[in-house]
Parts: structure tokens; sequence; C-alpha cells
């Protein structure tokens, strides 16, 4: 298979499917992976004594544990370019979500109604890593 580089948010899914319990054979197949390279970023998860299957951590827990093991690959890129356009929206958002909103048409209306330029993925990132 061909070299890739991974990101937070690669290694993020990674690590999630392996907390619902796959397999790292699942995960690889899933995630088109070698198994090593599945098998090198859960060593250090089995390191610390984590276990597959167990209790949800929740995205922001991995992010910040994935910063501690492979500090190499927290790529604050993903939010340099859109996240100060996305969080001059902070209260539309916020309001929008409380009304019940989806993702999706909240990331729509910041384009169409706001001029935002950020794709869905990054209102999605942004939503879900900042505080409300």
């Amino acid at each position: 298979m061909a070299r890739r580089s991974f990101d937070v948010v690669d290694l993020t899914e990674l690590f999630v499917h392996w907390e619902a319990g796959r397999s790292q054979v699942q995960i690889a197949q899933s995630l088109g992976l070698d198994r090593k390279t599945v098998r090198k970023y859960l060593a250090p998860a089995l390191a610390d004594g984590l276990t597959p299957g167990g209790d949800p951590a929740g995205e922001l827990v991995w992010v910040e544990r994935i910063g501690r093991w492979f500090p190499d690959r927290a790529d604050t890129r993903l939010r340099q370019v859109t996240w100060a356009q996305i969080d001059g929206h902070r209260d539309f958002i916020t309001g929008q979500l409380k009304d019940g909103v989806t993702v999706a048409t909240v990331a729509q209306r910041l384009t169409v109604d706001h001029g935002v330029s950020a794709s869905e993925s990054s209102v999605r990132r942004w939503i879900q890593r900042e505080p409300r």
C-alpha cells in the first residue's frame, strides 16, 4: 500500500474504530491501511493500559492523547484557515444548534447567508472542539 501522512483527524478515526471494539484487521480494511500501520498507532494506547471496546472517551480525549503520543502529527493547519471565520459566528452557530438545526444545515447557512468559506467538515470539527 502507498504511504500516506496521518494527521490528528485520521488518527482520531482509527482510535474511535478501535474504541468501538473493532479488530486491527477490521480497522485496517475499513480505513484502507496496512495492519502493521494500525498496530504501530495503537501501540501507545495499549502501553497506557487502554483496551478496545471500553467506555467511549470522546473525540477531545483522543485528540489530547494523540497529541501526546504523536506530537509530530498534531497539525494545527486544520483550523488555521477557516476557524477564524467560523469563530466569528459563534453565537449564530450556538443558537442554531440549540434550535435543533443539523450541522450540515448550519454549515450551509454559514456559507450562503454569512459568506463563510468553510467546508461542512471544518464546521463540524470546529463545533466538536470549541466550547460553547
